[in-house]
């Protein structure tokens, strides 16, 4: 079985992470973290909302955005997805009164109109979510991407937070200034973790592992979000592996022309998305488990990527009032691309 999850911790990057020499130069309004909820919780600390703010979020989603939220105490507004799986304008438009700030996810890649959310929303704080969209280009006030496991590039840890409004720029460093920083027992753990991540993830063992993960609960969403600055021996692996990234996208999507017509001609498939980055194959299915056995007899292993966000969102009190996104998180099947 070919993992979903792209994992590769190969000898180049353990070597790399190892050397921990600082190999990445951050630009002057970019802040490197642990992870991209980090980014996201010290970006909305950053806005300095009272207690209670509404923020709002695209409620198919990650849980991680939902927490981030609730730990800067704020108060989580849900807005509801389109076909396509951008924000739905609509609803936005129905709960933007008393909105403090807007959480906005690039959804597996595909992008939202940022400048037209903007144009009609200019004094509402925005944070893009680019976890699936690294490398996009910022127009809201926040961008953060995510370098985790799965995502591109997948170094299993790490998250990156641009600053793109000079309004915020002071707060956001006086934040930073106050995380820990690694240490290299810390990098040690972090290096054997990604080491027997990688080992689980080999195609001779993973139809083991896999197993296992199915019979696992689901995430909770409330987890506490401890923010730390990038590991050294990440900043090592992101500085060999970010010129690599043009060139993965462009053999992404020449597999993406391919699966795409492939599954056109599929009669359980209704519709497919993709984003530009060819970050995922989102297709909307008739029987999605049905395309899922036709993909793990093929050896490859899909998903229903977020299956769990309606069940995370009821956690931060979302009354199911967003029904499209309901509706289709029962058609979604996501592919992974190569």
């Amino acid at each position: 079985m070919k993992p979903r999850v792209e994992v590769d911790f190969n000898a180049d990057d353990r070597r790399t992470f190892r050397s921990r020499k600082p190999g990445y130069s951050p630009k002057t309004n970019e802040f490197l973290f642990n992870h991209a909820r980090s980014g996201l919780l010290l970006a909305l600390q950053s806005l300095e909302l009272p207690k209670g703010s509404k923020v709002g979020v695209m409620v198919y989603n990650c849980h991680t955005v939902m927490n981030a939220v609730a730990q800067a105490g704020c108060e989580v507004v849900f807005i509801d997805i389109d076909d396509h799986m951008r924000i739905d304008r609509d609803d936005l438009e129905r709960k933007s009164n008393g909105l403090k700030a807007l959480i906005v996810t690039h959804l597996f890649g595909i992008i939202n109109d940022i400048d037209a959310i903007r144009k009609q929303y200019p004094q509402l704080p925005i944070i893009e979510d680019c976890a699936h969209a690294f490398g996009k280009e910022i127009v809201g006030d926040f961008g953060v991407y995510s370098i985790g496991q799965g995502k591109l590039p997948s170094l299993g840890d790490g998250g990156i937070l641009t600053v793109n409004n000079e309004k915020f720029a002071d707060a956001v460093k006086a934040l930073y200034d106050k995380l820990p920083s690694y240490s290299r027992l810390d990098d040690l753990r972090l290096y054997l973790k990604l080491r027997l991540t990688d080992l689980a993830h080999k195609p001779w063992i993973y139809g083991i592992t896999s197993r296992l993960k199915q019979g696992k609960k689901p995430q909770a969403g409330r987890e506490p979000i401890m923010a730390k600055r990038m590991s050294a021996g990440v900043q090592a692996m992101l500085a060999l592996r970010n010129s690599e990234v043009e060139g993965k996208v462009e053999r992404r999507l020449e597999n993406v022309m391919e699966e795409t017509i492939r599954l056109k001609h599929n009669s359980l498939v209704t519709s497919v998305l993709c984003g530009k980055n060819a970050f995922m194959l989102v297709t909307f299915s008739t029987s999605p488990s049905a395309l899922k056995k036709q993909y793990a007899k093929r050896g490859i292993e899909t998903a229903t990527h977020f299956a769990n966000s309606i069940h995370w969102a009821r956690e931060f009190g979302y009354r199911g009032d967003c029904p499209n996104a309901e509706k289709l998180r029962k058609e979604l099947l996501m592919i992974p691309v190569y």
